[in-house]
């Protein structure tokens, strides 16, 4: 062993040596191995390939070789402790933040070269992989004229340092991260302009507020409907004891051929043509367990899915209840009708509620066809297996067809596959459809004239994205891609202009608000050009912007002197997440820089960590904010240098075609430099979306970067939000560089030198149809009083002429909603109350109602919008943009369509389940305002990809083709968005669809608790607001505490309620019932009793997340008033919701 050792460590001291010798220099080297099996067994075969296997040491052997040399020349590390570093600027605005850098410093001779190496072995069962990290610092002496930066000298590259995020979550409330290493050498700072006096006048920026118009139309109506009389109803009578559903009750067949499935001597035999439908009923005892029941209800079409393992001994208690069955103990029906006198209990699905191990069921066949079912024969062995001490099981079956004309015994659904969501795996972003929409939509164009310059290629072109402000009116107002603003300068200056965003900048105000003392609005100053990318030849009369290659994430803005010159041209990417703003000059351009604050201060920085093609620029403005500026050249150019004309004009010394220009905004410690440095020269130009599921839960998701350029790291720089932070994954981790920099509103963003972002989330996949709560802890259960309220409240409400009432609605979202609401009544009819005859009379009204927006017979009917490529409404067409909500102009698409959407899912699930294929029938149909408002995927090009939903800002967008900053008002309907198109996706068999809807749902769940919905401890959003609990009108610039339709000051029930319908099983997944209660607490329950409208049914439904008795008692109540319900929401649906999550609470 001794032997062993030795030999090893002359092997490293070997080659530790000749690897100093390739060095002409005096150098110190480093080098520290962790010595395992397989490090030992490649060291040994790489050395001395005949030397023997099996060599161990398991110690860390550090070696360190420095040539003698005079103690005053050097002077050895004596530790390697990290130091604390800080050089943070004393600025008068702050401009990010950062977190010390812990460093390892290892003092050299000031006039030798020093390398200092730093390898680390890093070893698995096959392979060491040695990385080994280099700083070099030049032994030239530094010239008089110049200023060495005393924070970068002698620093090893092996550094880290650990960074903080207050958005990570942990047991001490953060999460450390070590930041990336990169390369860093001495700099050296050269004055370039130094004002020795100051303008007479200075820019300051304006901070007057714009109100918001609170004119527009209330979403919440109590329009009247259309009422008829009913043949068919509900006979409460029949209601004769409670009923449970369990999540599998909603699991729809997914075989759609004939089939057979075999268990020892039980066999069922099905056809797609017929359904037999059975419930077993019967008391089960054993020993001390509770009594219990056991209800089986099935379909074929179900009992065909059925795997080998389904159903065998009643050792195995989940196998007693089908995965897709009810356990329902009092169906009304009329095939129930003959048997009701005969009472029945439930037996759960819990193992612990079943059976012993020793029990058996042992049954001699069960025989099924189209024709009748019946059961041959039943045992029990060990234990008793009856009803009323009868030891026989009883079946009663019937048999029912489909008689919808769009269902047939011989069609086969094309759309769905065998394998279900839940062990669904692949790619979240498959096309929805790449064929035309179907041409019931009238192919025209919206009224809206696209400014000269605006073009895509032919391309749809994003309507709600962060871009759309370069495509309408004067083309002057911000985009913000983040973390930086822009906008085109065409006043004064003339360019595109940059600003970044200061947290002392924020202007508070309050104004018409219910919380006295508390700030009910923030924004940021706009239009405050801090720098401006120009050319010496745009003018007033002479500058043209075009905006191309519009895509998801990005946008291409190019300013040239004219529309003819096509040579001369100054391009600037916009991307979101962009570290840098870019301009590359093409051609014969003089570049320019322009600043409204001025510039006091300019200087010259180099450093060997720089490419030798990049020079890097300091400038200090007026207002004492420094902003970094990297000027690549396309080669090394020793000529071209930037000038100062005047405070306002930085000005290249000559045209280079070519040149890049980056500027950024400085961080606060000037140490984070060398990430911006190691970023220098490369920019992104463009970023897709993709991402994959695994088993149906496990989902990742990334942005990936397109870049053009070259810089030291080989990656740019990037920044993420706040909710990113959350679930980052991957590579990213290993790319953070703990810079920060404040965006509008979503607090602070942080840095990476990475081209690629991947996030993982995990999807729900307990909710679905049903009511599901957060707080729901067992099985989804209804009393018989609780059912016979609901019944009464079902037959009041369906005692209406559904296509007559949407028919005339003068709104598509009104008309949406009303739909919706009587596909949930029908839901809980079919589900809940499970009576078929008023089951298949409310699924034909609903099919009916249907036809007057398949056939485009509504109000305003859609069309296809050729200019801008989207389905929409022609609401426009006559001249007002305004009208139902601005639909027309791509406002609200997701909330709209959501609705119907959604009650399309329940039409079609409940249809799919009595045999028909209407949502088959009428898929193409949903399936264009799926594509419209989400498509995800670039092959279809009919639609632009994610119209409404903004992977990167986690949220929707509702604000479409108007001059106004991007807004959204209801985060819950763009959350009902979501969860409409994950149902959807469930039953026409899209899994890609239902598994992208759920991790929307999940990503809502983020960014809705960072940025909309406000606890006492949210530590993103400034606490002045905090205590209104809810954002109101969330801008990209500014949050609003108001609505479009109303202000708090006058009915603060708008600004919660407009966040909160509606009232879905989703709804609990994003607003968690910490946060419901404290808003409850803290504001709602002060205006809840003033509240005497259709508001008051929204508000008092949201109160069942997290008090489901009082919003239960309130929907109960004998003194019941129709005039608190929005024509959005049911009576029926009320109750089904808030009994179930009281009574699995």
């Amino acid at each position: 062993m001794l032997f062993k050792s030795v030999l090893l460590s002359t092997l490293i001291a070997v080659q530790a040596l000749a690897e100093n010798s390739a060095h002409q220099e005096i150098v110190t080297v480093t080098k520290t191995t962790h010595i395992s099996n397989p490090c030992l067994e490649n060291y040994a075969k790489k050395l001395l390939p005949n030397n023997p296997t099996g060599l161990t040491t398991g110690i860390p052997i550090v070696i360190v070789y420095a040539p003698q040399q005079p103690d005053n020349q050097v002077k050895q590390s004596e530790s390697l402790q990290p130091t604390q570093s800080s050089k943070a600027q004393q600025q008068q605005q702050i401009q990010g933040s950062s977190v010390p850098a812990s460093i390892h410093d290892t003092p050299t001779p000031t006039d030798h070269t020093k390398i200092t190496v730093t390898s680390t072995t890093i070893c698995n069962q096959k392979v060491c992989t040695v990385k080994t990290f280099s700083t070099i610092i030049s032994h030239s002496e530094s010239p008089t004229t110049t200023t060495t930066t005393k924070q970068n000298e002698e620093k090893s590259i092996a550094d880290t340092k650990s960074f903080t995020h207050k958005a990570l979550p942990s047991s001490n409330g953060a999460v450390t991260l070590k930041t990336t290493s990169v390369k860093t050498a001495l700099t050296t700072t050269s004055t370039v302009f130094s004002a020795t006096s100051l303008p007479s006048t200075t820019y300051t920026p304006s901070t007057s507020v714009s109100l918001v118009s609170t004119t527009k139309k209330n979403p919440v109506s109590s329009q009247s409907v259309v009422s008829t009389t009913k043949t068919i109803s509900i006979n409460t009578s029949l209601i004769t004891d409670a009923v449970t559903i369990t999540k599998e009750a909603t699991t729809l067949p997914n075989s759609k051929h004939s089939s057979t499935f075999t268990n020892g001597s039980i066999s069922f035999i099905s056809t797609s043509a017929n359904k037999v439908k059975s419930t077993v009923t019967s008391d089960i005892s054993n020993n001390s367990q509770n009594r219990s029941s056991l209800s089986l209800t099935s379909t074929i079409d179900q009992l065909a899915s059925i795997t080998n393992s389904t159903l065998t001994t009643i050792t195995k208690p989940t196998s007693l209840v089908p995965d897709f069955s009810y356990t329902n103990s009092s169906r009304v029906s009329s095939t129930m009708r003959n048997s009701s006198e005969e009472s029945s209990m439930v037996l759960e699905k819990s193992s612990s509620k079943l059976l012993s191990s020793t029990s058996s069921l042992n049954s001699s066949s069960i025989a099924s066809t189209t024709e009748s079912s019946e059961l041959a024969s039943a045992t029990t062995s060990d234990s008793s297996l009856s009803h009323s001490s009868s030891s026989s099981v009883e079946l009663s079956s019937s048999l029912s067809s489909e008689a919808d004309s769009s269902s047939s015994s011989e069609s086969v659904e094309t759309g769905s596959s065998d394998e279900t969501a839940s062990n669904y795996s692949g790619d979240l972003f498959k096309a929805i459809d790449t064929n035309a929409p179907p041409t019931v939509f009238a192919r025209s164009e919206i009224p809206l004239t696209i400014p000269a310059g605006v073009d895509n290629n032919g391309k749809p072109i994003g309507t709600n994205k962060f871009y759309t402000n370069l495509l309408l009116g004067n083309q002057d107002f911000m985009v913000y891609p983040l973390p930086y603003g822009l906008y085109w300068s065409k006043t004064s200056y003339y360019g595109f202009a940059v600003q970044h965003n200061n947290v002392s900048d924020r202007v508070f105000g309050s104004i018409n608000t219910n919380n006295k003392g508390v700030a009910s609005y923030y924004f940021n100053p706009t239009n405050n050009a801090e720098l401006i990318f120009s050319a010496t030849s745009f003018s007033k009369d002479s500058m043209h912007m075009k905006v191309s290659q519009m895509a998801e994430l990005s946008a291409l803005v190019t300013l040239s002197s004219s529309s003819n010159d096509e040579s001369n041209y100054l391009d600037i990417p916009l991307v979101q997440g962009m570290g840098f703003v870019t301009g590359i000059y093409n051609g014969n351009l003089t570049p320019l820089l322009n600043s409204l604050f001025g510039v006091k201060d300019l200087s010259l920085e180099t450093s060997d960590a720089l490419l030798s093609n990049v020079l890097k620029y300091r400038a200090t403005l007026l207002n004492n904010v420094q902003w970094l500026i990297y000027v690549t050249l396309p080669d090394k150019d020793t000529d071209f240098k930037l000038e100062v004309e005047d405070f306002y004009n930085l000005k290249g010394s000559k045209p280079v075609d070519g040149l890049i220009i980056q500027v950024a905004i400085a961080p606060e410690d000037n140490d984070n430099d060398k990430y911006y440095d190691a970023a220098a020269g490369m920019y992104v130009t463009g970023a897709t979306v993709s991402g994959s599921v695994s088993q149906g839960t496990a989902a990742s998701y990334k942005f990936s970067y397109t870049t053009a350029g070259k810089s030291s790291s080989n990656n740019p720089i990037v920044f993420a939000l706040p909710h990113h932070m959350d679930s980052l994954t991957g590579s990213a981790l290993d790319a953070l560089t703990g810079i920060t920099v404040t965006s509008t509103t979503k607090g602070e963003m942080t840095g990476f030198l990475t081209n690629e972002l991947e996030f993982s989330e995990t999807i729900n996949q307990d909710v679905e149809f049903l009511p599901w709560t957060e707080n729901m802890t067992g099985s989804l259960t209804y009393t018989k009083d609780q059912l016979e309220l609901l019944a009464s409240a079902a037959n009041k409400e369906l005692a209406a002429d559904i296509a007559a009432t949407v028919k005339n609605m003068n709104s598509n979202y009104f008309s949406g909603k009303v739909l919706d609401k009587y596909a949930q009544i029908l839901l809980v009819v079919s589900e809940i109350i499970q009576d078929e005859e008023v089951t298949k009379d409310a699924l034909n009204a609903m099919k009916d109602a249907f036809k007057v927006f398949t056939q485009n017979k509504q109000y305003y009917p859609l069309m296809y919008d050729t200019k801008f490529g989207g389905v929409t409404s022609t609401s426009a067409q006559d001249g007002d943009p305004n009208a139902d909500f601005g639909s027309a102009y791509y406002n609200d698409h997701d909330f709209h369509y959501g609705y119907f959407i959604h009650a399309a899912a329940i039409v079609g699930y409940v249809d799919k389940k009595l045999g028909g294929t209407w949502a088959q029938s009428n898929k193409d149909w949903v399936n264009s305002l799926v594509r419209d408002a989400s498509n995800p995927s670039a092959d279809d090009t009919y639609f632009p990809v994610s119209r409404m939903f903004d992977w990167f800002s986690g949220h929707s967008w509702a604000t479409g083709l108007f001059v106004t900053y991007k807004n959204i008002e209801s985060s819950s309907e763009s959350l009902h968005f979501a969860a409409a198109i994950k149902l959807w996706g469930k039953v026409v068999g899209d899994q890609s669809m239902e598994a992208r809807g759920g991790l929307m749902i999940s990503i809502m769940a983020r960014s809705f608790n960072m940025y909309f919905y406000y606890k006492s401890d949210n530590t993103v959003e400034p606490k002045q607001i905090l205590p209104n609990k809810v954002s109101g009108i969330f801008f990209e610039n500014k949050v609003d505490y108001t609505t479009f339709f109303g202000t708090p000051a006058d009915h603060p029930e708008y600004v919660h309620g407009i966040h909160m319908l509606p009232i879905t099983p989703s709804s609990s997944l994003v607003r968690k019932t910490s946060y419901v209660q404290e808003e409850w607490k803290d504001q709602i329950a002060g205006f809840i009793d003033n509240v005497d409208s259709g508001w008051t049914g929204i508000l008092r439904l949201n109160q069942a997340l997290f008090d489901p008795k009082s919003s239960y008692e309130f929907f109960a109540s004998n003194n019941w008033d129709d005039k608190w319900l929005d024509n959005g929401q049911s009576r029926t649906w009320s109750l089904a919701f808030a009994a179930g999550a009281l009574n699995a609470s």
